[in-house]
C-alpha cells in the first residue's frame, strides 16, 4: 500500500501526507520510519505555504526517493518466491 502511494506521491503535499502516515505507523520497521520522519521534517514548515524555498522542496524530493527505495526493498523481501 505505501509503496503504490510512493509512486503515485507526484506533489510535496502527497509526500508529506505519506511520510508523515509512516512515521506515525507502528507497523513500520524503524529504519523506514526514521527515513519518514526526515521527509516530515523538512516539510512540516512549508508544506502550508502557497511558495516554498526551492531548495528546501529539492531536499525532500530526495529524501522522499530514498524513502520509496526502501519501500521497494521492503516489498521485495516481502513477496514470496514461487517455486
Amino acid at each position: 500500500m505505501w509503496l503504490e502511494s510512493s509512486l503515485e506521491a507526484q506533489s510535496h503535499r502527497r509526500m508529506h501526507a505519506l511520510a508523515l502516515e509512516i512515521f506515525g505507523s507502528d507497523a513500520a520497521p524503524p529504519e523506514l520510519r526514521k527515513a519518514a520522519r526526515k521527509v516530515v521534517r523538512l516539510l512540516e514548515d512549508v508544506i502550508e505555504l502557497p511558495i516554498a524555498d526551492g531548495k528546501i522542496l529539492t531536499k525532500a524530493s530526495k529524501k522522499f526517493a530514498k524513502l520509496a527505495v526502501m519501500l521497494e526493498a521492503i516489498a521485495t523481501e516481502e513477496t514470496p518466491i514461487a517455486a
